[in-house]
């Protein structure tokens, strides 16, 4: 068994060449935790063009075709991060996996990333039949309303969805995330 963590970006407003160190959200907690607790592999694949306005798709598509990907892995990804392995999956049909984890995912709804990089893939229940274990979202109610407005197409399209809801967690973008460790299929 192994664990992939696809981690969000950095939004439009951060200047990407005159940011400050952007700190990492609770992804590294959780490898800790999970490598210490279940001794499984867990990745952190480091997507190029980790900016709202400069990712590119294809470029992230490269990065994770090189990972270790079978039906014993389990997909987590946060924000732009589950956006991505929703549509990753749409994409490459002949994968199956264990799980997929999409916490507060972002499917750009608005069409607000210029690079297009949701476009081109449809949310349909042939990604859940992709898992072993189904996918879970976990989504607060005080998060940004391009989160809710994501979370709300992901809903209305793929049934059968396991949803997490919570009160007063925002964009999850703390540097712990226990509940998380609730909802992993081990």
């Amino acid at each position: 068994m192994n664990i992939i963590f696809c981690a969000g970006v950095m939004p439009p407003e951060m200047d990407w060449e005159t940011r400050e160190y952007y700190p990492g959200n609770f992804e590294h907690w959780l490898q800790f935790r999970i490598e210490k607790d279940h001794d499984i592999i867990t990745q952190i694949p480091k997507f190029p063009h980790a900016h709202a306005l400069l990712m590119k798709y294809d470029e992230w598509e490269k990065i994770m075709d090189y990972q270790d990907i079978n039906d014993d892995t389990i997909l987590i990804g946060h924000s732009a991060g589950g956006g991505f392995v929703l549509k990753y999956l749409a994409t490459h049909p002949e994968l199956k996996i264990r799980q997929a984890i999409l916490v507060a995912p972002w499917i750009d709804t608005e069409n607000e990333q210029p690079n297009g990089f949701y476009k081109g893939f449809d949310l349909n229940n042939d990604i859940i039949k992709q898992t072993r274990n189904g996918i879970d979202i976990m989504i607060s109610d005080d998060d940004m309303p391009e989160i809710i407005s994501s979370f709300t197409k992901i809903e209305q399209n793929i049934s059968d969805i396991r949803i997490h809801k919570f009160t007063g967690l925002g964009h999850f973008c703390n540097p712990e995330l226990p509940e998380i460790l609730d909802i992993i299929k081990y």
